[in-house]
C-alpha cells in the first residue's frame, strides 16, 4: 500500500509541475534548419582547407567559397598560395577559369566539375553538401552522421556553432577511391 502512496504522490509531483518531456532536436535536424535558412536567405562565406585522397596519392589545397542569394563562387588555391580554379555558379550555369585564358562555360551542370584536381565532383550538390544538407531534387540516404547522394557519402564530422546557427566545421566525402576531408577554418555570415 505504501508504494502505491508513493507511486500516486510521484505522478502528482512531475504532472503537476508541469514538466512535459519533448524529444531533442538532433545535430542533423539543426544542420538542416540552420543551413536551409542561410542558404535561402543570407550572404555568407566559407575559408577552409581540402585535403584530398585519390588513388593513395594525397595532396591538400585552400578553398573560399562565397554565397549570395544569386551566385557563388569557388576558389580553390594550391601550394604557396597558388589559385588553380575559380568557378562561378550563377543558377544552374557556371563560369569555370583555370587561369592562362584557360576558362570554360557550361550552361547546365549535371555530372561534375573538375576543380583542377584531376577529378570531378557535383559542384551543384557539393554547395549543399559543404552545409551538411542532401541537394534538392536528388534521391539520398540518410546514414549515420550524413547521407549518401549521387554515389557520394557525406559525413559531418563536427559542428559549430555561428552566431545562432550550427554549421559543419568538419566534414568527409568520399565516391570510391577519391575522399575529401574538408576543415573548415571560418564561417562568415554577412
Amino acid at each position: 500500500m505504501r508504494k502505491g502512496w508513493v507511486l500516486l504522490w510521484g505522478l502528482l509531483v512531475i504532472g503537476g509541475s508541469g514538466c512535459s518531456i519533448t524529444p531533442e532536436i538532433s545535430d542533423q535536424e539543426g544542420l538542416e534548419s540552420a543551413s536551409s535558412l542561410i542558404l535561402n536567405d543570407h550572404a555568407w562565406s566559407l575559408r577552409g582547407r581540402l585535403a584530398i585522397v585519390k588513388n593513395n596519392a594525397a595532396e591538400s589545397v585552400r578553398i573560399k567559397w562565397q554565397h549570395w542569394p544569386d551566385s557563388e563562387k569557388l576558389a580553390v588555391y594550391g601550394p604557396l598560395g597558388r589559385q588553380l580554379v575559380v568557378i562561378v555558379l550563377e543558377g544552374r550555369s557556371v563560369v569555370i577559369d583555370y587561369g592562362a585564358d584557360n576558362k570554360r562555360i557550361l550552361q547546365d551542370v549535371t555530372k561534375g566539375v573538375d576543380f583542377g584536381l584531376g577529378f570531378e565532383v557535383p559542384i551543384l550538390a557539393f554547395r549543399y553538401w559543404l552545409l551538411g544538407l542532401p541537394a534538392p531534387g536528388n534521391q539520398f540516404v540518410y546514414v549515420p552522421e550524413g547521407f549518401i547522394q549521387q554515389g557520394w557519402r557525406v559525413f559531418i564530422s563536427k559542428v559549430v556553432k555561428v552566431e545562432q546557427y550550427s554549421l559543419p566545421k568538419k566534414v568527409q566525402l568520399s565516391y570510391g577511391d577519391v575522399k575529401l576531408k574538408l576543415l573548415v577554418d571560418q564561417w562568415q555570415l554577412m
